[in-house]
């Protein structure tokens, strides 16, 4: 099975759905639990069949009726394991999902597409904030509550945000690409900065954009610069959320079973990365071969329209 992501990645794979039809075939056959387990071996089928009477063996009880129940072991040891403190990390997978929907956003977005940086100014003393305002969600709160006012007040038609900490002080910061009409950088500033006043002091910098971001006017230098902002807290562990994308343009791989050399034929710069002992990633590095890619296959194939897109554009960082 290929897999064909937006960011124009190429993965190769064992086809998922093929493989649960086979193991559940095998589960039928084999007399095993949705967990895999043969259920006369299982303690807690044997423990019901015995008490059961005129029973002599344990196909005259048919199948086992314990695997959504509270007492199927197997059962509670996948609820304990769901209870688990969780993890976020921006890995692969997270990363690809992340560069193709920056990659959509760009492309189809109706507005100019905005790069900005939300940083939060000096915290105001009273709140005697420690280290551990970085490690849950309480900043994260307060960029949902920013990106909901966008929403609302402002039109905003789609947003990518990765969460980040500074090498120099280790302080959270948000990287933000989104689709929004032209709103005065000084209104964008102050509505960030009532957003997060209960914690902190108003600043004029407090939102920032790169001026490199104004000569960005293809949607795939806008993508491969954009993620490597985002590349940056790849690799990270945090006990709450480092990635947020609005729902409504989220972009999820296609699948096809068109032979893979009918598509990468003609171009040039093929990488090819052995991500695990199933999977196989192919990736054009060649700009001029991936630009043609994009026009030619991937646009067509996720069905995107053919209109030039708007360029990406930044705020002077301090024309407040």
């Amino acid at each position: 099975m290929i897999n064909i992501h937006l960011n124009g990645e190429i993965v190769r794979c064992p086809d998922i759905a093929a493989i649960r039809r086979r193991i559940n075939e095998r589960n039928e056959a084999e007399h095993r639990c949705k967990y895999g387990i043969i259920e006369w071996k299982c303690t807690r089928w044997q423990e019901y069949v015995k008490k059961q009477p005129d029973v002599k063996k344990f196909s005259d009880c048919g199948r086992c009726v314990f695997p959504y129940n509270e007492s199927c072991p197997m059962h509670r040891k996948h609820v304990d394991t769901g209870n688990l403190k969780k993890t976020f990390k921006i890995d692969g997978i997270v990363y690809r999902k992340m560069a193709s929907t920056a990659h959509y956003l760009v492309k189809e977005s109706k507005y100019k597409t905005l790069f900005l940086t939300l940083t939060f100014p000096p915290f105001r003393k009273k709140h005697k904030l420690t280290k551990h305002i970085f490690e849950n969600e309480i900043l994260n709160s307060y960029f949902s509550r920013f990106v909901e006012n966008l929403r609302k007040n402002y039109d905003c038609g789609g947003y990518i945000a990765c969460r980040e900490r500074g090498k120099k002080g280790h302080r959270v910061h948000f990287h933000i690409l989104l689709s929004i009409p032209f709103i005065p950088f000084d209104v964008l500033n102050d509505t960030w900065c009532n957003c997060i006043k209960n914690i902190c002091f108003h600043s004029n910098n407090a939102l920032t954009s790169d001026p490199k971001t104004l000569f960005i006017r293809n949607p795939v230098r806008a993508m491969k610069y954009v993620c490597k902002y985002f590349l940056k807290a790849r690799g990270q562990e945090s006990d709450c959320r480092l990635v947020f994308i609005s729902n409504n343009i989220i972009q999820k791989p296609k699948q096809t079973t068109v032979d893979l050399e009918s598509i990468l034929t003609g171009y040039k710069g093929i990488y090819i990365h052995q991500t695990s002992d199933y999977t196989t990633c192919y990736r054009i590095t060649d700009p001029k071969s991936f630009d043609l890619f994009c026009k030619n296959f991937l646009y067509p194939f996720f069905e995107l329209s053919d209109g030039n897109p708007e360029y990406l554009y930044s705020f002077p960082e301090n024309s407040s």
